[in-house]
């Protein structure tokens, strides 16, 4: 049997306690590998055993997304025969994201299992989808410091997230899972994020004890296709270059990255409105991948008290204008 698990590692990530062994009486009528059209059941169990075990640690439960990042995900990956974080096009999660229309913030967890017995007449894969998907989870929860810096038990045990998009493919021999663990903590009005020749709008309110923190932007190389081989060389991601921070006046700066100063900076409670141009940066950086990075604040201290709350990914070509790239 062959495995293998990627995850985003944030810098400075805590080991969270010890291990506790998760138990579940869900039983998945499930079994069938005749491919990913019906993933239900798969999806539900492994929600089960997430929030199984952040119950155990006193965490909030995370709720199944609508956004289907995670499943698009995984099919690829069954498709093209590959295991990454990143996909075909070159694109990381958080820019997937924004694609399938996500206005939230996404970390993710990758991971595999495949099981063939050979023999002179050939192989044939024999293999339980819900015997996998536990021993995937199991593996990111309890086994995850050598290949992975514990990135994926961050992931499943990080309070601030509330979401998650589950993605579960899969045929006779092999079993693909993504979780693409969300924080939607925003409620997004005026058709915000949006943005429009260089200005970037970004209106709405916080959900109830939070509010916004910093606004960031980050830089990514323009995108291009990858094969199979390349992407089973890649391994955890990073949210790109941080190139520049929103100021709410000219009396702040950031200090190692480029200030911008906003054209508009309004807080009042969870509510705010921020609008700012970027083409200073986009003439300096050229075309690539130009991420908002909106962080909250919990009101709490300690590390887990600020965080990436929401991101949005803009495309930019070599005329400086954005677009939408080829993508599924």
């Amino acid at each position: 049997m062959l495995s293998g698990i990627l995850s985003l590692i944030p810098s400075g990530m805590p080991q969270q306690g010890s291990t506790t062994p998760v138990s579940s009486n869900y039983t998945s009528t499930q079994t069938s590998t005749a491919g990913t059209s019906n993933a239900s059941q798969p999806v539900l169990y492994a929600l089960s055993l997430i929030n199984q075990v952040r119950s155990s640690y006193g965490l909030q439960n995370v709720s199944l997304s609508g956004e289907r990042s995670g499943q698009q995900h995984a099919d690829s990956m069954l498709q093209y025969g590959y295991l990454s974080h990143w996909d075909i096009y070159g694109m990381k999660p958080y820019m997937r994201y924004t694609l399938l229309g996500g206005t939230g913030a996404v970390e993710e967890n990758v991971a595999y299992i495949r099981n063939e017995s050979c023999s002179l007449l050939g192989c044939r894969g024999t293999i339980n989808v819900d015997s996998a998907i536990r021993s995937m989870e199991d593996s990111m929860l309890y086994n995850d410091s050598q290949c992975c810096n514990n990135g994926h038990r961050y992931n499943i045990l990080n309070p601030n997230h509330n979401q998650v998009s589950i993605g579960v493919a899969y045929n006779s021999s092999t079993v693909y899972l993504v979780e693409d663990f969300i924080d939607n903590y925003i409620a997004w009005s005026g058709g915000t994020p949006a943005y429009s020749n260089g200005y970037v709008s970004l209106s709405g309110s916080a959900q109830s004890g939070y509010s916004i923190s910093q606004v960031l932007v980050s830089y990514d190389a323009p995108v291009s296709n990858m094969s199979a081989a390349q992407l089973w060389n890649t391994s955890s991601y990073s949210y790109g270059q941080e190139i520049a921070g929103v100021a709410s006046s000219p009396l702040y700066y950031y200090q190692g990255i480029e200030t911008i100063d906003a054209n508009r900076y309004s807080i009042n409670g969870q509510s705010f409105s921020i609008s700012f141009n970027i083409n200073k940066q986009v003439s300096q950086y050229g075309p690539g991948e130009y991420t908002l990075m909106v962080w909250l604040s919990n009101g709490g201290s300690g590390e887990n008290s600020t965080f990436v709350g929401a991101t949005y990914t803009i495309f930019i070509n070599g005329s400086g204008g954005s677009y939408t790239p080829k993508f599924v």
